[in-house]
């Protein structure tokens, strides 16, 4: 095991640089220069030509791309052409508050999808069957910023609950958090839950099929007790595939979320920087992220084998 953890680390070199690559291209690519933006529409070009060469936007792109490459390598995530602070200090502190907002959804999903996909799969083509589909097939249709906006417009304006507080960790002050989070986490819940909940059904239908299952019947068990103490371990491994996977799906789709709900994460910091075309805040938050959601699919993978210890690595 221990072999195959180093074996997938050495692996994320060359897909950090893929995407370091593929993210500096890209944001190049798109219409707008940042000395203008940030002087504003009545700067002169002279002006303009100083503070591009003060940025190193004058440089060709391979040599920017080096220098940004190099300051990586030493942990030094650049500093941001708008505030002229480190990045990676505002990066850290911003992803504290995305990945709280990211566990409570998660959790919220899991606790409600589970449970729900189990049902469905044990009482198949009943009501409750039907209802689970639809409510599943609901939550991947709509998109998240229209539940967090019906939210919004539900539950804080109209019945004044949950009313817009500063952001507070729940380090601090559980209560508060609370809060300021529940309706955030649920909006990312209800996505996160429709798939899980699809996939949880698909596989316990899938397991009950199976001849331990009959077996364990035969022999008097409780039905309960055949689902959770048989069926449960044995079709958790594509359940956990799309948790995992939608862990990763949460902290990027974080943005959205975080700009309804005006929460000063990472996935805001990130789109801050996209409308002030601040290159290096840009790069490096969508480079974290896709460090993180890496390191994600790893622990999932070292997962499998403690459900299934027939699994090798």
């Amino acid at each position: 095991m221990g072999r195959y953890i180093v074996k997938r680390l050495i692996s994320l070199v060359p897909i950090i640089f893929g995407i370091s690559v593929l993210v500096f291209t890209i944001l190049h690519l798109v219409p707008g220069d940042p000395a203008s933006i940030m002087l504003g529409t009545s700067a002169t070009p002279e002006a303009i030509k100083v503070l591009r060469q003060e940025m190193g936007l004058d440089l060709p792109l391979v040599q920017q791309y080096l220098q940004w490459m190099g300051g990586l390598l030493q942990g030094d995530f650049g500093v941001s052409v708008h505030t002229g602070e480190p990045i990676l200090p505002e990066i850290l502190s911003r992803f504290s508050i995305t990945l709280q907002l990211t566990v409570l959804g998660a959790l919220f999903g899991w606790l409600f999808a589970i449970p729900l996909g189990i049902i469905s799969a044990v009482r198949v083509h009943s009501s409750v069957d039907v209802v689970v589909r639809l409510f599943a097939m609901l939550g991947i249709s709509v998109p998240n910023f229209a539940i967090g906006t019906l939210l919004l417009l539900g539950l804080s304006l109209y019945f004044g609950w949950f009313p817009p507080i500063d952001v507070v960790s729940f380090w601090e002050d559980p209560a508060e958090a609370w809060q300021v989070f529940v309706l955030p986490a649920i909006t990312m819940g209800i996505v996160l839950a429709a798939g899980v909940m699809r996939m949880t059904r698909s596989a316990f239908l899938e397991t009950l099929e199976k001849d331990f299952i009959r077996t364990a019947r035969a022999k008097g068990n409780n039905q309960w007790i055949v689902i959770v103490g048989h069926a449960l371990r044995n079709s958790s491994i594509p359940i956990v595939t799309i948790a995992g996977m939608q862990i990763g799906y949460l902290l990027g789709g974080s943005v959205i979320v975080e700009q309804l709900f005006s929460i000063p994460g990472l996935g805001q910091y990130i789109l801050d920087g996209i409308y002030q075309r601040d290159y290096p805040v840009v790069q490096g938050g969508v480079l974290f992220v896709a460090l993180v959601f890496v390191l994600v699919n790893l622990l999932v993978d070292v997962i499998y084998t403690w459900i299934d210890p027939r699994i090798k690595y």
